[in-house]
């Protein structure tokens, strides 16, 4: 048997991952991560979404700097 075998079906994936290939706990990681990007592609966004991002970061930016920059004075 080989360390990750994958099997297609007609509606499925079916992914068999031998135990002593993968740690556990880097299994569980990655499925969750593939769960987040399966959610991910579901949401409807539109360009506005990156215009709100760019905001929030220049917002924070102001409400920060001093914190990060040191001036002279």
């Amino acid at each position: 048997m080989e360390a990750i075998n994958i099997q297609s079906t007609e509606k499925k994936y079916v992914i068999s991952i031998d135990k002593n290939a993968v740690d556990k706990d880097f299994l569980f990681d990655l499925l969750e991560r593939l769960s987040i990007e399966n959610l991910a592609q579901k949401v409807n966004m539109d360009d506005s979404i990156i215009d709100l991002g760019e905001d929030i970061k220049k917002e924070w930016w102001q409400n920060n700097k001093d914190r990060f920059l040191k001036s002279g004075r």
